[in-house]
């Protein structure tokens, strides 16, 4: 194509994008975009590499997207090489200025509470920027507004900016991109960890607020949790963010996985906790009589939980081989103490009290080893082209 054909081209069917050779180290672009409100649907073209001049490529842009987004010749663009070597065009107004996502509710006099809350909650996983609650009411219902007041101390980043006799508007003030998924994970590791601490604690000293501390905790893995779920799907929409938050887009479902089985972990500690507090001293008593050994699974769990943190650090396939065996390990170690509480209680009351703690830890280490199959997949995928063993 020479450069009168180039002049010819109607802009209605495509703009072209030029890319320089290494000689002018310069991205050329002949017709610039701007952003509109909506984009038009995705398509999935191929389009072959023309050569325009001595030195530069060029490839035409899909004529729909471009009619969608409203490009103007003298716009400006920006253009970012992904992790995976492809590239995004993005109006530059656009990185600018992005978008926010704004959503409303309206509530009535009957609104369920817990409906509510799982919207809100949703929301927020789903990268809301803004939420607005509107009462049909000339008052917002007393339990409603209580419920929304719970909503935002339970959500990292969630604050009430309006407040009004019948609206309330949230605003979602956390930054994707300011902190590394795998960052966030190892503080839930650390918090979880904690919990199975103060448990061991607890039973050797009988200091009972350690197991309020323990469900305490949960509500903050929970947090995290969702955190981290919408540090995923904003990744999923915008593919630049692996970086930031040291995560690959490919893998984002195994850390999505690691996340929500941790979240599980956790409840099952703080369902332990709500049981030793429920029976009191006399299930306290029994479970002291095979200390040494419960002593020994708990720290089998601390040690898992140590590992974990390593692997995901060095992502290395020994190491998640090695904590596959681990939670294995685990396992062992409970239905052992279990086999012990039996020979010693029979099946009393107190029994049943400990087959219930034990039952709980049972979960966790199941969600620990589903945490362990998906690190394991991680590490494979770091170089699956050459695996040394």
């Amino acid at each position: 194509m020479n450069d009168t054909e180039f002049t010819g081209f109607k802009f209605e069917m495509s703009v072209y994008i030029c890319f320089c050779d290494a000689a002018s180290a310069n991205t050329c672009i002949y017709f610039l975009a701007k952003a509109r409100d909506t984009v038009g649907a995705s398509l999935k073209e191929i389009r072959r590499v023309q050569k325009f001049g001595k030195s530069t490529l060029m490839v035409s842009l899909p004529a729909e997207w471009v009619k969608a987004i409203g490009l103007h010749p003298g716009d400006s663009v920006s253009i970012e090489v992904l992790d995976d070597t492809s590239i995004r065009v993005s109006p530059l107004s656009v990185d600018k200025q992005a978008r926010e996502f704004i959503t409303s509710i309206t509530v009535g006099r009957n609104a369920s509470e817990s409906l509510l809350s799982r919207v809100i909650y949703a929301l927020y996983l789903l990268g809301a920027d803004k939420i607005q609650i509107i009462s049909e009411e000339s008052v917002m219902p007393e339990n409603i507004l209580r419920s929304l007041k719970n909503i935002a101390r339970t959500l990292i980043g969630i604050e009430i900016i309006e407040h009004s006799p019948n609206r309330i508007v949230f605003q979602i003030l956390i930054d994707s991109s300011k902190y590394s998924t795998v960052s966030v994970i190892n503080r839930m590791l650390e918090l979880i960890k904690s919990m199975f601490e103060y448990i061991e604690t607890y039973v050797a000293s009988g200091a009972a607020h350690l197991l309020s501390e323990v469900q305490e905790i949960e509500i903050e893995v929970d947090r995290l949790n969702a955190l981290i779920v919408r540090q995923l799907i904003d990744l999923i929409r915008n593919r630049g963010l692996a970086k930031h938050l040291e995560v690959r887009d490919s893998l984002a479902t195994e850390y999505r996985n690691i996340a929500k089985s941790l979240e599980e972990v956790a409840d099952a500690l703080s369902e332990i906790a709500a049981i030793l507090q429920e029976r009191g001293q006399a299930l306290l008593e029994k479970m002291r009589k095979e200390i040494n050994v419960l002593s020994e699974c708990i720290d089998m769990a601390v040690l898992i939980i140590d590992r974990i943190n390593k692997t995901l650090t060095y992502e290395d396939i020994l190491l998640a081989n090695e904590l596959l065996d681990l939670v294995a390990e685990y396992r062992g170690h409970f239905k052992k103490y279990a086999d012990l509480m039996y020979r010693t209680l029979g099946l009393d009351e107190m029994y049943l009290g400990i087959k219930d703690v034990l039952e709980r830890f049972a979960v966790a280490g199941k969600s620990l080893e589903s945490i362990a199959e998906s690190i394991f997949d991680i590490c494979v995928w770091k170089s699956p082209e050459l695996i040394r063993l």
